[in-house]
C-alpha cells in the first residue's frame, strides 16, 4: 500500500472516497487520525480489482524511526498496528470482502539496485532498507 500523503492518484478515486464511502468510515478515520491510506487502498482495489502498491514494513525501518527522535514514532508503537488491524477488519466487513489483491510488485527508486558501486552513490544506506 502507499501512504496517501505520498501518492498521486486520479481525482475520481478522491470523488469516490468522499461521496461513495459512508460517513461512518470517514468519521472513524478522522477521529483516529489513522487508516486513511488503508481505506483509500481498499476503495481503489475494490473498484479496479487490481492489487495496491505495497510498501513493506521492515524491522530496520522501525528501528531507524525510533532512533531519529527522543519521542517514539507512531510506527514503533504496537498499539498503532493493532489500531490499523482493527481498521482493516471494519473496512473488510463494510466492503463484504477483502478487496486487497495479493501481489509481489515492488517499485524501487531510480538507481536503487543498479550496478554502480555503493561507494559512488549519494544515498548509500537506502539498499539496507
Amino acid at each position: 500500500m502507499v501512504l496517501t500523503g505520498a501518492a498521486i492518484y486520479h481525482k475520481y478515486y478522491h470523488y469516490l472516497y468522499t461521496t461513495y464511502l459512508p460517513a461512518s468510515l470517514r468519521t472513524m478515520v478522522d477521529q483516529m487520525s489513522n487508516c486513511e491510506d488503508i481505506l483509500m487502498n481498499f476503495l481503489v482495489s475494490s473498484v479496479t480489482k487490481l492489487p495496491p502498491i505495497k510498501v513493506t514494513q521492515k524491522k530496520q525501518y522501525k528501528e531507524t524511526m525510533m532512533g531519529q527522535s527522543s519521542r517514539a514514532s507512531r510506527w514503533a508503537d504496537p498499539d498503532h498496528f493493532a489500531q490499523r488491524q482493527t481498521c482493516m477488519n471494519k473496512f473488510a466487513n463494510w466492503f463484504g470482502t477483502m478487496p486487497l489483491v495479493h501481489s509481489q510488485m515492488r517499485l524501487d527508486p531510480v538507481l536503487f539496485k543498479d550496478q554502480v558501486s555503493i561507494l559512488r552513490k549519494k544515498y548509500r544506506e537506502i539498499e539496507r532498507l
